[in-house]
């Protein structure tokens, strides 16, 4: 702010900045440098560590009496489990950490869609509605392929205890692109974590990352794209993207 004149009753004028986009860049900025360098100091002990419990149970196990040998499996087999746990949420670190950079090229979204819900059928009741003659996205194949794939596990996630699980997914042209949606009617998100769903570590699983919705937004944003959750009414959620139509000769191709 500043006066617009010298007087002492002068009137001011305000300037108001919205620097919403600039902090969450920062943020993402500062998640990526935390999970390279997390990845890079926890994945080196791990192989030791679990290579010498299998280790102890080979050279032991015959050597203990049957209550002593009971013990050292479970314990192995505890300690073999959870290297394993960390593996995965090292392995999701480094995936947010080194996303590679989206290839652009023109990608049939529904033919992307239909390939990737193969693979779900017969685990979830599914409801498509894809809008016939939609125009080609600008997109990575490669990365789209994996938003759907988290988009879709964890609705089937969230529908594991729903009494009629229904999982819909639906495209469309809309005003700024082409929109893909994917909802479902279970419990939804809770309202405290609407605001934090892109961040790290905001997840109502038990054993989750919180990751996999902040790839899925990385990767959006890399495709120029936009994503909008909101929980559904009466129930359920709904996760809309929008992604920008493929234009020139590469679109005819």
């Amino acid at each position: 702010g500043a006066p617009l004149t010298s007087e002492a009753d002068s009137d001011r004028l305000l300037a108001f900045d919205d620097i919403t986009e600039m902090i969450r860049a920062q943020r993402d900025a500062a998640w990526g440098e935390v999970a390279r360098r997390m990845a890079h100091e926890i994945k080196n002990p791990l192989t030791p560590i679990q290579l010498s419990a299998e280790r102890l149970q080979r050279k032991l196990a015959d050597k203990l009496d049957e209550p002593e040998r009971q013990i050292l499996a479970r314990s192995t087999e505890t300690i073999v489990g959870q290297v394993a746990a960390m593996k995965g949420l090292v392995d999701a670190f480094a995936q947010y950490a080194k996303l590679p950079a989206a290839r652009i090229e023109a990608v049939d979204l529904n033919a992307l869609i239909r390939e990737v819900l193969v693979l779900y059928e017969g685990q979830v009741p599914m409801q498509l509605m894809l809008a016939e003659q939609l125009p080609p996205v600008a997109g990575d194949p490669v990365l789209l392929r994996q938003v759907l794939h988290n988009l879709v596990k964890n609705a089937k996630e969230a529908l594991a205890e729903a009494a009629e699980p229904q999982l819909r997914v639906a495209t469309g042209l809309g005003k700024n692109g082409v929109e893909l949606r994917i909802g479902d009617n279970g419990p939804g998100f809770p309202e405290h974590l609407l605001s934090r769903l892109f961040e790290p570590y905001a997840t109502t699983k038990p054993k989750g990352t919180g990751l996999g919705l902040t790839i899925v937004k990385k990767i959006v944003d890399e495709h120029g794209g936009v994503i909008d959750v909101r929980n559904a009414q009466p129930q359920g959620a709904c996760i809309t993207i929008t992604l920008p139509i493929m234009e020139g000769e590469a679109a005819d191709e």
